[in-house]
């Protein structure tokens, strides 16, 4: 009590915040990563963190595999969730080992009442995380979420639709052909493309599926890799593009309201392309913060993430991939939900433009909170 006789003052409440990570894509590993280094970095004077696993909302979604179901029933009972072994990303195992044990099966807090949430930070990547889906469960259950909603999400994650809209607001983009799963059709559209070429799932993360063909011998394992990758039916497809040559950069955007381009990064990789192994196993890849290229050039790039951004109706954040070689800069893929590891590209670039991660992460949640209210309004 107080000499006056009040109450002392009590600390400010902190923001609860759930972690999304882990789930049922071909990157839950990369997620588990990413969700126990945003529980460790995330200022703890200002946030409450909980892991939360929406595997347990899959239970019954026939698309998952016998084994995610037993990890799905294990985590909905409020077992221990087995990881199977892990080749990659090596050097981030004692991460996932430590999520897997602290996570919370996303139907016991997200909605319930009796352990509410403020914000959701989302760490999930690829099939059942950055394209719309969860996002569309968070706005139908009012629960704000960091990063773009389900429209830029699902546009994003479709690379056959955001090339298409990334065309029509004015930006270069490869060219190249979609095919369906036809058979001998598929095979010749493929051809049309010419060699060498770059083979991809339409709707998957972090290069998983894809390949550069250089050999007639080569496309159709190339094809049939890449469609194991999309879902079964009718809505598989693949994406055959021309294979660019030049270096890769890619740009982060950040913020709400007012866009802010983050430097440039060069990724040089010692493998073919900057695949899943490049991307997460050390060593792989040499990524050059700030790229060292000319004035210019940086300031079309970031000037391009930013038309991108706007074009798909990105928020929050995203960072564009792009090909530069000479008068030419193409616009690869846009990520809504980039990597969230300390070391990742976006957190990389924050941390070239004087943001560290922590500062990076509670950014992300306000302005997701500054834009749940404003649409309450």
């Amino acid at each position: 009590m107080s000499e006056l006789g009040g109450s002392a003052p009590q600390p400010p409440s902190r923001i609860r915040v759930g972690v999304l990570t882990g789930g049922a894509s071909a990157e839950r590993d990369i997620s588990l990563a990413a969700g126990a280094q945003i529980a460790a970095s995330l200022p703890s004077d200002r946030y409450e963190v909980v892991l939360l696993d929406p595997l347990a909302f899959m239970l019954h979604n026939p698309s998952i595999t016998a084994e995610q179901r037993e990890q799905a029933r294990r985590l909905a009972a409020g077992g221990a969730v087995l990881e199977p072994a892990h080749q990659l990303p090596r050097g981030l195992e004692s991460q996932i080992e430590s999520a897997s044990r602290a996570l919370v099966p996303a139907t016991r807090v997200i909605a319930n009442e009796g352990e509410p949430i403020d914000v959701v930070l989302l760490a999930l990547f690829g099939t059942w995380g950055e394209d719309g889906r969860i996002q569309g469960l968070l706005d139908t259950l009012g629960v704000p979420y960091t990063g773009s909603g389900v429209l830029a999400s699902a546009l994003a994650m479709d690379k056959e639709m955001a090339k298409r809209i990334l065309a029509v607001a004015g930006l270069d983009v490869p060219r190249g052909v979609v095919l369906r799963g036809t058979g001998r059709d598929d095979l010749a559209s493929a051809r049309s493309v010419g060699l060498p070429t770059f083979v991809k799932p339409v709707a998957n993360g972090s290069s998983v599926g894809a390949s550069i063909v250089e050999h007639e011998g080569e496309l159709r394992p190339a094809i049939e890799l890449a469609f194991r990758y999309e879902p079964p039916g009718p809505n598989a497809r693949v994406l055959v593009e021309e294979r660019l040559v030049g270096r890769e950069l890619t740009v982060a955007v950040i913020g709400n309201d007012e866009l802010q381009p983050l430097p440039v990064i060069e990724i040089k990789t010692k493998r073919a392309f900057f695949d899943y192994s490049a991307k997460y196993d050390a060593g792989e890849s040499e990524e050059i913060c700030p790229a060292e290229i000319p004035d210019q050039a940086a300031k079309r790039a970031q000037e391009i993430a930013k038309r991108a951004h706007l074009a798909l109706g990105c928020r929050g954040m995203s960072r564009t991939d792009l090909i530069w070689s000479g008068d030419r800069l193409a616009v690869l893929e846009v990520n809504t939900t980039p990597g969230m590891t300390a070391n990742s590209l976006l957190p990389k670039a924050a941390r070239a433009a004087g943001i560290e991660f922590g500062d990076l992460l509670a950014r992300l949640v306000d302005w997701a909170l500054e834009d749940a209210r404003r649409r309450a309004r």
